[in-house]
């Protein structure tokens, strides 16, 4: 079994970078969520290797596969069944009164 390699020059990881960066895929969000970066990086790798190779294809299939970072993360629950059993915290009791 033959498998091709293709190396990806200095050029290509740079335009991979300002690919991530446009989209807000930042080492920010390689802190606060690495899996949705690795995920954006891996996506444009792929393309890039697969033959799309202007910034504005990558950074379109990009956006139409993962979204802008941020744009489209919502916390993972809502803390309204929370404040239903516990009642709510004491700094929004005092927004109440």
């Amino acid at each position: 079994m033959s498998s091709t390699v293709r190396n990806i020059s200095p050029t290509d990881q740079e335009k991979i970078q300002s690919v991530l960066d446009e989209a807000g895929y930042s080492a920010d969000l390689l802190i606060h969520d690495p899996r949705l970066f690795e995920t954006a990086a891996l996506l444009v790798t792929k393309l890039l290797l697969a033959g799309v190779d202007s910034r504005s294809g990558l950074a379109t299939k990009l956006k139409c596969q993962l979204g802008e970072a941020g744009k489209h993360r919502q916390p993972s629950g809502s803390l309204l069944g929370r404040y239903a059993i516990q009642g709510l915290p004491l700094e929004l009791q005092r927004l109440m009164r």
